[in-house]
């Protein structure tokens, strides 16, 4: 076993004792998964040929062509202003539905321990609850909240 496969199970053995889990452990394919409040699902993902650790979730889809979103989206992205250090990135549906909004964050193994995984696990859940409930609102014609407005435990700034 490689010295940062090691190094990513001791941190996820860590973060389950912290969450009260029985165990948490990647699978075959190098990935585990996580539920919050039984509604926030989390795929945590060890990249062995960048010796990265991902962390990535489903905030939502959006019908296409929302310019509004897309601006959103765009702006929140920007130094990671509105996301709490993660990225959003937009999947394009091949045909004429939705497409979807995915949350994304990538921790380099370099910067990577228990405390800086259940750290950034914590601003992304918070992340993940506040875009699935901020993107519905844009398509609805809702307004998203004003610059430093405190949302999911971190500050926005749109």
């Amino acid at each position: 076993m490689s010295a940062s496969r090691t190094k990513v199970e001791d941190a996820l053995a860590n973060l389950a004792l912290r969450l009260k889990l029985e165990s948490l452990k990647l699978n075959e394919k190098n990935e585990t998964y996580l539920l919050f409040d039984q509604k926030f699902h989390v795929t945590c993902i060890f990249d062995t040929d960048k010796d990265e650790f991902i962390l990535t979730s489903i905030v939502g889809e959006l019908e296409k062509f929302s310019l509004e979103a897309y601006k959103k989206i765009l702006g929140d992205n920007f130094f990671w202003a509105g996301t709490a250090g993660a990225r959003l990135f937009l999947e394009p549906d091949e045909g004429d539905g939705s497409d979807t909004i995915i949350l994304r964050e990538i921790i380099p193994l370099a910067m990577f321990d228990e405390e800086r995984l259940y750290e950034r696990m914590e601003d992304f859940v918070n992340a993940v609850e506040y875009w699935s409930t901020e993107y519905p609102k844009l398509q609805q014609g809702g307004k998203s909240p004003s610059a430093n407005q405190s949302a999911g435990g971190f500050m926005v700034s749109a």
